[in-house]
């Protein structure tokens, strides 16, 4: 069986017609070179080349060989440079699952930034409740979560990668506008838009009114803060809603209050103990973690 080395030796004395000149181009002895023409031949069971005047010349079969080895050779480069392009985290496939404000406002502009440097990098991305996420990826269904609400699932790593708030948002010019500071008990008395008591940020805001001895009290529920910041937009009433879902968003018409008492929030990246995480989720889980900062500041400023 002829190797890889053996016909790139085939290939160099075929390209410059002696085993001298081979030699040099491969950085190898001259009798290194002839050694390895006889034993190719004696290998292939057949002359590769006719010697004439102190040069090689190729026969027929020695060039359909030669021919057939490009093949060969351009393939390993081309399994070179995937390795390098994973290698690097410029190539491959990312699967990201993340609750809607993040997967639909803060995901886009640093996906965009991670992808300038690697533009062969096939990426799935997907929206999804906390619970669904954790089902994906303990399925291998995803290689990287991103949620609001802290997946709780024993085969996950769950790390937090930003800090945020609930804050009011409603129209400009509305009285709740009037405050610089929104408590939470003048919700009660306005067209509040809120969220189920399922969903995570509705026990939240609830723990808080039952912290006050209140009862939250809303004319319209949702389950996402993007829909409750689309309902806001449309002047229909107020609504608490995260600061990850008003990041790079145009608020034009909208007024933003920070809410008493505070209601912070953190975002968290999950992945699954029970298959390998790739490189690329690694690397993109601290490109996201370094570049969220920027989308919050104006927001959070």
């Amino acid at each position: 069986m002829i190797n890889a080395r053996q016909l790139e030796v085939l290939c160099a004395v075929i390209e410059v017609g002696t085993t001298a000149k081979a030699a040099e181009l491969l950085s190898v002895s001259q009798p290194a070179v002839s050694n390895m023409v006889r034993h190719i031949e004696t290998l292939a069971g057949f002359a590769l080349f006719e010697r004439e005047r102190g040069r090689l010349i190729p026969t027929p079969e020695a060039r359909h060989i030669a021919q057939e080895a490009q093949h060969l050779f351009m393939q390993q480069r081309r399994v070179s440079s995937i390795i390098d392009e994973l290698r690097d985290g410029t190539t491959g496939r990312l699967s990201i699952v993340a609750t809607p404000s993040l997967g639909q406002i803060v995901l886009p502009p640093v996906l965009a930034s991670f992808l300038e440097d690697r533009p062969h990098l096939n990426v799935s991305v997907d929206l999804g409740h906390t619970d669904q996420i954790a089902n994906r990826l303990v399925s291998g269904q995803a290689d990287l979560g991103l949620s609001i609400s802290q997946p709780s699932h024993s085969a996950l790593t769950v790390k937090p990668i930003a800090q945020g708030q609930l804050l009011c948002v409603c129209p400009e010019g509305h009285e709740i506008a009037l405050s610089q500071v929104v408590d939470i008990g003048d919700l009660s008395h306005t067209r509040h838009i809120s969220y189920s008591a399922e969903t995570p940020l509705g026990r939240l805001i609830d723990s808080e009114f039952f912290r006050r001895g209140l009862r939250r009290r809303y004319f319209l529920e949702v389950r996402h803060t993007i829909a409750a910041l689309e309902m806001v937009r449309s002047g229909i009433g107020v609504a608490l809603v995260d600061s990850f879902a008003l990041a790079g968003r145009d608020l034009k018409g909208i007024a933003i209050r920070p809410v008493a008492p505070a209601m912070p929030l953190k975002a968290h990246s999950a992945t699954s103990n029970l298959f390998p995480t790739s490189r690329v989720a690694m690397e993109f889980q601290s490109f996201f973690r370094r570049h969220v900062a920027d989308h919050l500041q104006d927001v959070l400023a």
